[in-house]
């Protein structure tokens, strides 16, 4: 049966390949382009703008949507929050959702959150839906691929490119993100961790000379 199920999808992708739209850069605006299929839609909504398109094996669905004026980051920690509650309120309105590999991860001199949804119900069985969080001081960037499960492994090949095109100006930075990026703020809490495993080596070290110093001098 299984099979008899990759020999359906390789039929798939062999009709889907030979049929398959062109791929084409967009500008979504003056910081970040992404590739699309060439008849892809596009509509402004609520202050947000989205991009659809349907590609060989997956659907693409690209959002731009404003962040406040008021609420700037100012640390990496924040960002990481920002990450967070996406993901949380999107696992929560997803019913039955799980998030899959989500990691931090820099492109292009930026920080993304890159990670998968997995969804499941009797229509239309497990469905992959996979994520590239880009967050900037004005507005932050989804971008998304979505799939079958059961293509997983054909449909990889156009998500990696759909992912791999997404290209930001080369002046855009972690400055972008948030305030203190490129500065001194504090040792990094890893550092504080092996200075400190470090001190107290050194400490064992020196109780140990003492000691044997003294086991020498009454001998």
């Amino acid at each position: 049966m299984k099979k008899l199920l990759i020999g359906f999808y390789l039929t798939i992708f062999a009709f889907a390949t030979a049929h398959a739209q062109v791929i084409k850069p967009v500008k979504l605006d003056s910081l970040v382009t992404v590739s699309l299929p060439a008849e892809f839609q596009k509509r402004d909504t609520l202050g947000q703008s989205i991009w659809t398109g349907t590609g060989a094996l997956g659907y693409m669905v690209v959002i731009k949507a404003p962040n406040p004026t008021n609420q700037p980051l100012k640390k990496e920690k924040d960002l990481n929050k920002v990450f967070k509650e996406y993901t949380n309120k999107l696992l929560k309105s997803s019913g039955n959702g799980t998030i899959l590999n989500s990691h931090d991860t820099i492109v292009n001199n930026v920080e993304v959150r890159d990670f998968a949804l997995s969804t499941s119900d009797d229509a239309q069985g497990e469905q992959i839906r996979k994520f590239r969080i880009l967050y900037t001081k004005e507005a932050t960037y989804t971008f998304q691929f979505m799939y079958p499960q059961q293509r997983e492994d054909i449909a990889k090949k156009e998500a990696d490119q759909f992912f791999a095109s997404i290209k930001t100006d080369p002046s855009f930075d972690g400055t972008d993100q948030y305030s203190t990026f490129g500065k001194f703020t504090g040792m990094h809490k890893a550092l504080k961790m092996a200075l400190i495993a470090g001190g107290v080596v050194l400490i064992i070290i020196i109780v140990m000379v003492v000691r044997r110093k003294k086991k020498v001098a009454t001998t």
